[in-house]
This record gives C-alpha cells, structure tokens and sequence, in this order.
C-alpha cells in the first residue's frame, strides 16, 4: 500500500474494500465464528478476534479502525449474551439495557434536522474541545493500538474522519439547514467548521501517535448536486486542504473520498494535494469512468479504483468482473499509483465468496505484468 500510494507500483497492486464496518454488519455470520455483539464489547480482545477472523477469509491490504469508548467505562462493563439476544451489564453486575444488532442493509440516516446552532455563542455550548493527550490518557485509543500491533507490520492501518463541511451538516445543520445558512448566514457556518476542524486536527494528531498509517476522509453532499464551484471553494476546500496538510504533517496518507458527481471540481480536488483519491462508481445520473480520472490526476495522486459494486460485483458474471478488474489495472498501470477497490460499500445481496473471487482475480490478473 504504501509504494502503490508513494512511488507507485509496475505490478501487484494493492486491492481493499471500503467501509468494512458496513460488510461486517451485513456479512457477519460469513465473515467470523463470533457473537454478533463482539463489536460492542467492552473486551477488546473479542473486536480484534473479528477482524483476524476477517483477514482470514479475505486478504485485504488494510485493515480499518477507529476509536473505542473510554478505558474507566469498558473496566466497568462486561457484555451478557443469552439466546441470541446482548445486555450490556454495568457496576455491581446490574443490567443497563438491550444491545441492539443493526439491521442487515443499515437504517435510514436522517439528515434532515432543525440546527442545533442557531448563532456565534451557541457553538461552545454544542461543540467540545478535543485535545489529543486527553483522547489518549482516555484509552480511546486503545483498540487502535492493538490494531497496529497485531498488523501494521503487514496491513496498511487506516482510520477515518469526516470533514468538517459533512459533519457541520449531519451532526449540526441538517441538510436544509446548511444549504439555508450557506446564503443567509454563512460567517455563522465558516464559525463552526472552524472549530470543527480545530477539533478533527486533534484527532488526526492522536492517530498519528499511535502510529496510523493513513486516515479515509469523508466527504458527502458537496457535490455538484448540492453546491456551486464557488460554494465549494468557500466552505469544503480551504478546510479539507488543511485536512490533507495536517495529515501530511503528521507522516499520515491522505485518501480522499467524496461522493457523488465531481466532474466540475475534480480538479480542485487534485489541487488540493491529496495522497488518494478514491471516487464512487457512475450511478444517480453522473458518470465518473476511471480512465477519465486518470487523465485529470495525471499522476498526482494515487487513485483508488471505482469497480461498480452492484452491476459488477454484486450482478455481473466472473467474466465481467474479470474483464473490469484488468482494465481498472491496465489504466492503474499508466502511472503506477494504484490500489483496487470499489466505488461503494459491498451490497447485503454480494456474499463473500465473491468479494474473495474479486481479490483473488485482483492478485492474478496484477502479478502477470
């Protein structure tokens, strides 16, 4: 991974899959032997088990990771597993409630909300500080920890954020409200994303201690379906490519992945000097072909590869998603920054057999340059 992203590579690419979290949810009876609330234990052991359990049935290069709830609390709890069913159990061995498994497929995520910061002096109130040694001395990093330790000499070791723009809007806004305050109050949202950010590069600078390889940063809703070119100038860019520097500066890889269409602002994108990027498949109206990035990077980042993962992973036959992993390589090869992987989460309906069929063919058909 590392190469693929730096120098880049003649042969053997790299092959991922993004959002692993999402495939455990959907595929976790395939992916391992454990209980389906090992993800919420407060035993770390029982998580790490999930994800050697994973690598053994599909061989990625990286392997994903994030924070954990903080080290006093997980001492305190244990998890209780009776007939399918998960408790979370607190001090004195008292029951503080059901652990609910997420549904197969996820659930509707409202980004619709009345804003929670409705001028400059609500934002202390609704925004904490982060401080890098506190999220340290917490022990919400400690998960993060075991990750490196049992596979950063062989994985690339990825965490994620999302951009100040996208959380502003999810966490904060809603999606009327940004677009709403983006015209009629836009000192109020560049208030918030700054401290947003203030609070992210803490985040970033704690990853980096305990010795993260590479951060995935989300980007949703600025695309050329929600903003101008100008919008994005003025509320997306400046904060991403602060972003992308602090990464840089802490010895981080930058992957940049935003949704939707692109092809007014791609270039931006570039400029903004990101390690990767890594775009969603064409869908929804847009077209975003991968020999098309790759004239417009040109080299100056590594590109993630888009394969389609509904109409080709998940609906198309071993011959289509054969043909489609060469020709993603074959175009990876023009400058040698690349890494395979999908334009979008695996579906619930793509079993693992085949996301493993689609490594494996990744690994043969990169090997015979």
């Amino acid at each position: 991974m590392l190469k693929a992203i730096g120098c880049g590579l003649d042969r053997d690419f790299p092959v991922v899959i993004p959002y692993v979290g999402i495939f455990l949810r959907d595929h976790w009876e395939e992916a391992t032997g454990q209980p389906w609330w090992a993800y919420h234990d407060p035993d770390l052991t029982a998580r790490l088990k999930v994800e050697e359990d994973l690598l053994g049935k599909l061989d990625m290069d990286w392997v994903e990771c994030g924070f954990c709830p903080p080290r006093e609390w997980r001492e305190g709890h244990r998890i209780e597993g009776r007939g399918g069913r998960a408790f979370m159990v607190g001090p004195l061995g008292k029951r503080e409630g059901e652990v609910r498994r997420d549904q197969i497929g996820g659930s509707h995520i409202a980004i619709e909300r009345e804003p929670l910061i409705e001028s400059i002096e609500d934002i202390d109130g609704r925004i904490g500080s982060v401080d890098k040694q506190n999220l340290i001395r917490s022990g919400m990093l400690d998960y993060v920890k075991m990750v490196v330790n049992r596979f950063g000499s062989k994985k690339f070791i990825c965490a994620s954020v999302g951009t100040p723009y996208w959380t502003a809007l999810c966490s904060y806004f809603g999606f009327k409200g940004m677009m709403v305050n983006l015209f009629r109050r836009s000192g109020l949202i560049e208030r918030v994303l700054e401290r947003l950010m203030e609070n992210t590069v803490q985040e970033l600078r704690a990853y980096a201690d305990v010795k993260v390889d590479g951060i995935w940063i989300e980007e949703c809703l600025s695309s050329a379906t929600e903003m101008s070119p100008e919008q994005f100038r003025r509320f997306v860019m400046p904060y991403d490519e602060e972003l992308i520097s602090e990464i840089r500066k802490c010895g981080m890889r930058s992957i940049y992945y935003p949704c939707g269409d692109v092809r007014d602002r791609l270039r931006l994108m570039v400029d903004m000097g990101p390690d990767c990027l890594s775009l969603e498949e064409s869908k929804k109206g847009f077209d975003i072909d991968i020999a098309w990035v790759d004239e417009i990077v040109s080299g100056r980042a590594c590109i993630f590869g888009n394969l389609d993962s509904i109409r080709i992973l998940q609906n198309g036959t071993g011959d289509e998603l054969r043909r489609e992993v060469r020709r993603q390589i074959d175009i990876g090869l023009r400058h040698g920054r690349f890494v395979m992987s999908l334009g979008s989460p695996v579906t619930p309906l793509t079993p693992l057999s085949r996301v493993a069929e689609f490594i494996e063919i990744v690994r043969k058909e990169s090997a015979t340059y």
